[in-house]
């Protein structure tokens, strides 16, 4: 009787033990799958982190071509604007000649006055 007793104490023991190796190895396997999905999350992080980047360069390139163009388009509008003021000046000036010149010719005594 007594071997059975201790039979059964060491299949206990062992069942016990065996149950403890078990469940220790079944959190290594929770483990390489978090792992996984760790990695997974970090390339993913990468690719996001390199995508962006990668969209920051184009817009900061396209605003830099759009200011260039705009500062190019500003000049040559500042410099037709001049000349349009220069021409403008001219007309002017044109008119007022030729106001005097009417007047002149409206009134040929105010030459015989001046001479």
């Amino acid at each position: 009787m007594q071997i059975v007793i201790y039979i059964l104490l060491g299949l206990v023991a062992g069942v016990i033990t065996a149950y403890f190796l078990l469940r220790r190895k079944e959190p290594k396997k929770d483990d390489t799958g978090l792992n996984l999905i760790l990695q997974q999350i970090n390339e993913l992080s990468r690719s996001v982190d390199t995508k962006l980047s990668e969209a920051h360069k184009q817009v900061h390139q396209s605003s830099r071509e759009q200011f260039d163009r705009t500062t190019r388009i500003v000049s040559d509008l500042t410099e037709r604007l001049t000349r349009l003021d220069e021409t403008n000046k001219q007309v002017v000036s044109f008119a007022d000649q030729l106001q005097n010149l009417q007047e002149i010719l409206k009134n040929p005594l105010f030459l015989l006055k001046i001479k």
